[in-house]
C-alpha cells in the first residue's frame, strides 16, 4: 500500500520539559498509513520522550497530536491504546506464565454473559497471528517461546487491538539474522495493509534496508526531517553526530607475542572444540549466526562454564579457571552481551561499579579500603575514557547505554586485565557512543592488550578486527585476515556449516 497524503498520526511543535531540560523542543513528526518511519538519534536526543508522549505517559506542555488530521488528547496509556496506538518495547510487556491468547487480550478480555469468552479470545488471537503469517499456538505458554516468537506475540497484541500506529523500540536487539528477516517480512506486510509504523533502532544497516523515511533528533530537536534525510548510513550519521572522519577508526597494533591461546576447548554448553590464538595488540573477531556458540566460547575462557576438554594458555602458561574470579586474577576480562543483567550493579554508582573488580588494590593498613585512593583512580579512568563526570556519583541505571558500556571497560582497566572479551560491545548504544567504543578498542590494543570481539554487526566485525574466526556449532571453522573476508563470506560460512 502506498503511503497516504494525510498523516495517520502527527506531532506538531510538541514540546516537553523536565526540571532543567527540554526533552522535546517543538518536534514535528508525520506518520502516514502504509509507511515505516525511522526515528533516529543518539541516546538522550529525545526519542523516548516522543514515544511516551504518543503513548500518553507524558503530557506535552506545548503543541498538539493529531489523528487523521484532527487533534486528539492522549491523557494516559489506556487512551493511547483506545485511540489505536500500540508500542513494542525492547523489554517486553508479556506475562510469561500466561498463554499467548491471554497475553494478546490482556486488559481487555472478551466477555459473554459477564464471563470471559475463552473461545472468542483464542479465535481472535489465532486471527491476529494468521495476519502476521506466523505459526504460534494461541494456547502456548509465553514463557516457553523464543525471544523472536515473544516479539511477534507483542505485535499480534497490536493487531488484535486494531492499532493504526505501531511503535517499535529497538526491536532486533536480541534477534539473529533469520529472525530479523522474519520480523521485517511481518512489518512490510503490516504497512501493505495500511498500518503506520514508527521504527527506532541503533542498527543503521537494518534501518536503511527497512524504512521508507527517517527523522533525526538531536538535543530534543528535529535536526533533519523525513524530507531532508536520504535513507543512507552516511547521511544519517552526518545528521546525528556531524562529520565523522571514519565511522570505524581502526588502528593496527598487532605484535608477535601470543597472549591468549585456546586449544580444542570444550564445555557442556555448546563449545565443541574451539581453537584459536590472539596476539598482543590484536583484535580477533568471532563471527557466526546467533546460537553458533560465540558467547559460550567467551564464557568458557572467562571461567563461567567449566571445561570438559582442551586447554587455555595466557602468555604461554596453561591456566585452569574454576570461576570468573580465577580468570580475573589471571588478567582476563569479560564485557558481557547483556550488561544490564550480567555486567553492572544497579544499586551502585559508577565509582563502585569500577572499583569492585579489584578491591584489594584499595586496601590500606589493617585491610581497610582507602576511599580517597578509590576516588582518585576511578576519576582518572572516567576522564581517560570520556565517561560523563556525573557517573562517579550517579547510579549506573541512570546513565546512557554508552556510558554504562564504558563503565564496564573501566572496571577491567582498574583490575589490570590483559585479555578483553568484548561480547556485542556496541549493542543498544548510539552512533557517537559506538565510535567512542571503537576508539577504546584502539587504545586497548595500543597498550598491548589482546581483544576478542564478538559482534552480530558484520560491518563492525569486519572493520574493527585484524583476524576473524567463523564460529559454527561451538568450534572455529575458518580463520582469515579481516581484509580477506567479505560480509557475504561471513554469512555463508557460518550458515553453511550450521546447516
Amino acid at each position: 500500500m502506498t503511503a497516504t497524503a494525510t498523516p495517520a498520526w502527527e506531532l506538531r511543535a510538541v514540546t516537553k520539559r523536565f526540571p532543567g531540560v527540554v526533552a522535546n523542543d517543538a518536534v514535528d513528526l508525520s506518520l502516514r498509513h502504509g509507511e515505516i518511519h525511522g526515528l533516529l538519534g543518539e541516546n538522550g536526543c529525545g526519542k523516548s520522550t516522543v514515544i511516551k508522549s504518543l503513548m500518553g505517559v507524558h503530557q506535552p506542555e506545548e503543541g498538539e497530536i493529531l489523528r487523521d488530521g484532527a487533534p486528539v488528547a492522549i491523557t494516559h496509556p489506556i487512551a493511547a491504546r483506545e485511540a489505536g496506538i500500540a508500542a513494542v518495547y525492547q523489554e517486553f510487556s508479556l506475562i510469561p506464565t500466561l498463554s499467548v491468547a491471554e497475553n494478546i487480550y490482556l486488559g481487555r478480555l472478551p466477555r459473554r454473559h459477564n464471563r470471559v469468552d475463552w473461545a472468542a479470545m483464542r479465535d481472535g488471537a489465532r486471527a491476529a497471528l494468521e495476519r502476521l503469517n506466523v505459526e504460534i499456538d494461541p494456547e502456548a505458554v509465553v514463557g516457553d517461546l523464543s525471544v523472536a516468537e515473544q516479539q511477534l506475540v507483542e505485535i499480534a497484541k497490536a493487531i488484535a487491538a486494531d492499532a493504526t500506529l505501531l511503535i517499535l523500540d529497538e526491536p532486533t536487539t536480541a534477534l539473529g539474522l533469520d529472525e530479523i528477516a522474519e520480523l521485517h517480512r511481518v512489518l512490510k506486510g503490516l504497512v501493505a495493509s495500511g498500518t503506520a509504523i514508527l521504527y527506532i533502532s541503533h542498527r543503521l544497516d537494518e534501518v536503511v534496508e527497512l524504512v521508507d523515511c527517517v527523522t533525526v533528533l538531536k538535543d530534543g530537536r528535529v535536526v533533519s526531517t523525513a524530507a531532508e534525510t536520504p535513507v543512507t548510513i552516511e547521511a544519517i550519521v552526518h545528521a546525528m553526530i556531524g562529520e565523522v572522519a571514519d565511522h570505524y577508526p581502526k588502528q593496527v597494533h598487532v605484535a608477535e607475542e601470543t597472549l591468549l591461546d585456546v586449544r580444542d576447548v570444550r564445555t557442556a554448553d555448546r563449545v565443541t572444540g574451539a581453537t584459536f590464538s590472539v596476539r598482543r595488540g590484536e583484535v580477533f573477531g568471532l563471527g557466526g549466526v546467533l546460537g553458533s556458540g560465540r558467547t559460550e566460547i567467551a564464557r568458557a575462557i572467562f571461567g563461567v562454564d567449566p571445561l570438559t576438554g582442551g586447554e587455555i594458555r595466557i602468555a604461554g602458561t596453561p591456566v585452569t579457571f574454576s570461576s570468573p574470579a580465577d580468570a580475573v586474577a589471571a588478567g582476563v576480562a569479560l564485557v558481557p552481551e547483556n550488561r544490564k543483567f550480567d555486567g553492572l550493579f544497579f544499586n551502585f554508582a559508577g565509582l563502585q561499579n569500577v572499583s569492585i573488580a579489584k578491591l584489594r588494590r584499595l586496601a590500606g593498613p589493617g585491610g581497610h579500603l582507602v576511599l580517597g585512593r578509590e576516588r582518585e583512580i576511578v576519576r582518572e579512568l572516567i576522564s581517560m575514557l570520556a565517561i560523563t563526570p556525573a557517573a562517579e556519583e550517579r547510579l549506573v541505571g541512570l546513565l546512557s547505554g554508552g556510558n554504562q558500556q564504558k563503565i564496564v571497560i573501566a572496571r577491567w582497566l582498574f583490575a589490570g586485565a590483559e585479555v578483553f572479551l568484548l561480547d556485542e560491545p556496541t549493542q543498544g548504544i548510539d552512533v557517537g557512543a559506538k565510535v567512542a567504543v571503537y576508539q577504546l578498542i584502539n587504545e586497548l590494543t595500543a597498550a598491548g592488550k589482546a581483544v576478542v570481539l564478538i559482534s552480530s554487526d558484520h560491518d563492525e566485525l569486519l572493520a574493527m578486527s585484524d583476524r576473524i574466526g567463523v564460529v559454527s556449532q561451538g568450534r572455529i571453522v575458518d580463520i582469515r585476515a579481516a581484509r580477506d573476508i567479505a560480509k557475504t563470506d561471513l554469512v555463508r560460512a557460518s550458515a553453511e556449516e550450521a546447516a
